[in-house]
């Protein structure tokens, strides 16, 4: 069955131009929706409900539309995943695009072919970013770890049980597992997550995911993140 899109571009042509190339390819894609404004692209997402929305950070020659938008999806309570074309020099709109809910951030100027394995990845519940993109959320989520980590006694922030179970999302290990792993009722593991975002100031997986990365590998010195993340 092919995924359904709705698509925010920065221009009418330029969104003209990207939802006929995904519609040519009928049976992976599905254009429902193609506008370049932040007022259509809420509503048609709220009409079409759409597997995945593809959206420029810059819309109406606002630099901040296409995120603020982003933002106002409140994509964690949605079954919507997210996709942000950027400018691959802008490690703002990046930060901020994982932040706001994206499960994956793709540059412009990049071809056709590899924007569409984003699309399918990203549909699978994969997380897509390029190794340079990486490294600028790791940087920011260690900043922030150092922030988030302790309270203002120095008392740690998680418990041994939240710690090990941030551990296992790090490691790609979906609810059900953990749940399996550890012997807990998947809405136990519900809970444990939820308990995990509101003490660490998140929202989503894949911010967990990309914060536990940052806790593990900067402080040390690791090598360089993968090509593409596909937790």
């Amino acid at each position: 069955m092919a995924i359904t899109l709705v698509v925010a571009a920065p221009s009418a042509l330029t969104g003209e131009v990207l939802c006929r190339a995904l519609n040519n390819r009928r049976k992976q894609f599905k254009v429902l929706g193609c506008t370049h404004t932040k007022k259509d692209f809420l509503e048609q997402v709220a009409e079409h409900r759409p597997d995945v929305v593809l959206i420029d950070a810059r819309l109406e020659r606002d630099p901040t539309a296409g995120l603020q938008a982003l933002r106002e999806l409140r994509l964690p309570r949605s079954s919507t995943s997210a996709i942000v074309l950027v400018d691959c020099s802008e490690p703002g709109d990046v930060i901020q695009a994982f932040a706001h809910g994206a499960r994956g951030v793709i540059c412009k100027t990049e071809p056709l072919q590899v924007l569409c394995k984003c699309i399918r990845s990203v549909h699978a519940g994969q997380v897509w970013a390029d190794s340079s993109q990486l490294r600028w959320v790791l940087r920011a989520l260690h900043a922030k770890e150092r922030f988030h980590m302790v309270s203002a006694k120095g008392s740690p922030l998680l418990s041994d049980r939240e710690e090990q179970i941030v551990r296992m999302v790090a490691d790609g290990l979906p609810s059900r597992e953990i749940s399996t792993t550890l012997g807990l009722s998947p809405h136990t593991v519900k809970n444990h997550l939820f308990r995990i975002y509101n003490k660490l100031g998140i929202s989503t997986r894949a911010e967990l995911m990309l914060y536990a990365l940052a806790s593990r590998d900067v402080p040390h010195g690791g090598n360089d993140p993968p090509e593409q993340s596909d937790t």
